[in-house]
């Protein structure tokens, strides 16, 4: 005799059993899910990405996991303490996995102060392997971070002892959560002192019809005074290699809903087939008043495909490049049906004008108004 034999021999009712047996069913059906939040990070010059996938809170059922997931940290392994903090992330979270998109260090120094701060689970790093002692010492407290795996590089065959990589071809998914489909489209460690923007991991994240392409400093021409291909309409480099593997006849894996703009918008990048391709509705800059960034070139050839431009410049002119981080953050929610994108904090000047709206609207609106009794039937 099993339980539910057992059970239903017992004095207990049986809509009592009914309702015992399916309350687990109504418990779930009632569970609230948060939703994706993707956070870009006012760092100044540089880049760094807050990821918060959604949480259900039952941990370990492989969906809905409520992860943290940084990509990039910034230039500054002080800075990026207090920034984090500001936003919320608190000292000694977990963090399922640490991106470093490539070995520049306005992308990589703020991981190191991040590391001291939070417990890395995953760290991934594209593996070329810079000479910079910044970057050694990136490298090696990421090596030593007590229960973490690091891989270097992500794609391809370990070349230093105790690293691991991912896999040895792209496109290669990253188990992000079952609610989403995340994959790294591009890796290259092969690349010299002179390519190291070219060497930067590329992921898009999916979540219902939201899609996200993170870039790190990608290019795909070379500047007009430089010995090089630089025409805007024909790609060379790693754009290139994205839209010849990725963009047919029948597919296009680039396309995104939202696109973090690489190379801080630089007009080195995003050339005109692969803003095309990727098709954004919103484009992110993320720059800090340094090196003239972003170039007008560029956000003229975002602004004629009709991409909407934000940047976590707006509020920095004026400013030295070390008072640049901090007043501009980018925050990004989505249910996966509908996203909201908005600044944390408002420009001044916006809402200096939206105020001058407002007013000139309720004037205009007690201009017209009946006076009292007026209109009104006998």
């Amino acid at each position: 005799m099993n339980w539910i034999q057992r059970f239903s021999r017992s004095p207990l009712p049986l809509v009592a059993l009914s309702f015992f047996l399916s309350a687990p069913l109504i418990f779930a059906a009632e569970t609230e899910i948060t939703p994706l939040v993707v956070n870009f990070v006012d760092v100044g010059h540089g880049d760094c990405i807050w990821i918060q996938t959604p949480d259900d809170g039952i941990k370990g059922n492989g969906i809905y996991e409520g992860y943290n997931i940084i990509i990039d940290g910034g230039p500054s392994s002080q800075r990026i303490q207090d920034i984090m903090l500001d936003l919320g992330l608190r000292w000694g979270s977990e963090i399922e996995w640490m991106i470093n998109t490539h070995a520049h260090n306005d992308h990589y120094r703020g991981l190191i102060g991040m590391l001291e701060m939070y417990r890395a689970k995953w760290i991934i790093d594209p593996g070329y392997q810079s000479s910079s002692t910044f970057f050694g010492a990136f490298c090696w407290i990421a090596l030593i971070e007590p229960h973490s795996i690091f891989y270097f590089p992500a794609i391809g065959i370990p070349a230093i002892p105790g690293t691991k990589s991912l896999g040895q071809s792209v496109p290669l998914k990253l188990e992000w959560g079952e609610e989403l489909d995340v994959e790294i489209l591009y890796s290259n460690p092969a690349v010299s002192d002179s390519t190291v923007n070219d060497s930067s991991l590329v992921i898009r994240m999916e979540y219902g019809d939201v899609s996200f392409l993170f870039t790190g400093d990608l290019e795909g021409k070379t500047r007009p005074d430089s010995y090089g291909y630089h025409d805007p309409d024909h790609p060379i480099g790693a754009e290139r290699y994205l839209l010849d593997n990725y963009v047919g006849e029948d597919e296009n894996r680039l396309r995104s809903t939202i696109l973090k703009i690489p190379h801080h918008g630089s007009e080195t990048s995003s050339t005109n087939p692969y803003i095309e391709a990727v098709a954004p509705k919103e484009g992110i800059i993320m720059a800090g008043n340094r090196h003239g960034l972003p170039d007008a070139s560029l956000i003229k050839r975002y602004e004629s495909h009709g991409v909407r431009i934000w940047r976590t410049d707006r509020l920095d002119r004026g400013k030295s490049g070390s008072e640049c981080h901090g007043d501009d953050h980018i925050r990004v929610t989505t249910d996966g049906k509908e996203y909201e994108i908005r600044y944390l904090k408002p420009d001044p000047v916006e809402s200096a004008e939206q105020a001058r709206i407002r007013r000139e609207a309720a004037r205009k609106e007690k201009a017209v108004a009946p006076e009292p009794g007026e209109g009104e039937e006998d």
